[in-house]
């Protein structure tokens, strides 16, 4: 499915991150669909969970002290204030589709997962935190739809285990995302060569979740192998929102899909020879092997008897030892192109 985007598309796949910044209100949540489209997005995701299925009530104490000492329900209150039901969920979908656009979510529960199943999202997104959810990675697997795999803070084994699991299960389509669960990412931080590696490791697509401030990141991802792309997405500049510093404005997204696509086209496909667009330089600016001096028929060619010179329209000078020791069939005037012609044998 992803692959049937990017060829009908562009060069890569641009995802909206909306994830928590509509701040629980639907209208807002409609007005940055709308916006993620005219930005030029491909898709929009945003989370999905129950709130007391995320957070223990003890998250502070065991964080803190590793004891359960007094109830606290702080983070749950948070995360109500962010959910949407079953039918608000269907009008954005409708609104997204609408635009033009794939719609779906990062589920954190399998609760979460059946109300959107009624939706018939056509693929998942497992936030990196999940990685070890191994009871959340075989039920998405179950469902059929492919699945896009966030990677961060995640070792090589529990990425492993996760997509043998996802595997196993009767998982079709996966996509692992490279991403540093730092809010923002230091630059020094942003390791994209794990993108090529995690491809070579794992023998799959890989994209890149974009948590830094960096201009520059996506377009060097992009020349690393990456074709997937995943940005936090606020509707200006000036909404408040959880996730504002790391969220880019409808105006950035659009710029950087612009210098993703323009990544691309430079990157190329690797191939060692030359295009066919550089023919014509070539053509201009290589040597043939040219005659020094008169050569009189009859005569055995020897080195001294050549000048290499340009155009490259004759025989190369890496075939030198093909035309020293043959005899001329014609009188070569100086400065004359070597034809095979002129030469006894060929």
């Amino acid at each position: 499915m992803l692959d049937a985007i990017i060829q009908n598309r562009r060069n890569a796949i641009y995802i909206a991150e909306i994830g928590l910044n509509h701040n629980g209100n639907p209208d807002v949540a409609m007005r940055m669909i709308q916006a993620a489209a005219r930005a030029g997005a491909d898709a929009v995701k945003f989370q999905t969970f129950v709130p007391e299925l995320m957070s223990s009530v003890y998250t502070k104490d065991l964080m803190d002290s590793g004891v359960e000492r007094q109830r606290d329900s702080g983070l749950v209150d948070f995360f109500k204030t962010f959910v949407f039901d079953g039918e608000q969920y269907r009008a954005l979908q409708k609104a997204a589709a609408a635009e033009g656009l794939i719609f779906f979510t990062s589920v954190f529960d399998t609760e979460s997962l059946e109300m959107m199943e009624g939706l018939d999202l056509p693929l998942y997104k497992l936030a990196s935190s999940e990685v070890t959810n191994h009871p959340l990675i075989r039920a998405v697997a179950v469902t059929g739809k492919p699945l896009i795999l966030s990677t961060g803070m995640s070792s090589e084994e529990e990425i492993d285990a996760a997509v043998d699991l996802y595997r196993k299960a009767g998982g079709t389509e996966l996509v692992l995302l490279h991403c540093v669960s730092l809010y923002p990412t230091p630059a020094d931080q942003v390791n994209l060569a794990r993108i090529p590696a995690l491809a070579k490791r794992f023998g799959l697509p890989v994209g890149f979740s974009d948590h830094t401030r960096e201009a520059t990141a996506p377009m060097l991802a992009a020349a690393v192998g990456a074709r997937i792309f995943e940005k936090h997405f606020t509707i200006d500049r000036f909404h408040e929102c959880p996730d504002k510093d790391i969220s880019c404005t409808p105006e950035e997204f659009a710029g950087i899909i612009d210098s993703v696509e323009r990544a691309v086209v430079m990157t190329g496909s690797g191939a060692v020879a030359f295009g066919r667009e550089e023919a014509g330089t070539a053509r201009g600016a290589r040597r043939s092997l040219f005659a020094r001096r008169l050569i009189p028929a009859g005569k055995a060619i020897d080195g001294d008897d050549l000048v290499a010179l340009r155009p490259g329209v004759g025989i190369p000078p890496s075939d030198l030892a093909l035309v020293v020791g043959k005899r001329s069939r014609v009188d070569i005037p100086a400065d004359h192109l070597i034809r095979k012609e002129h030469l006894a044998g060929s």
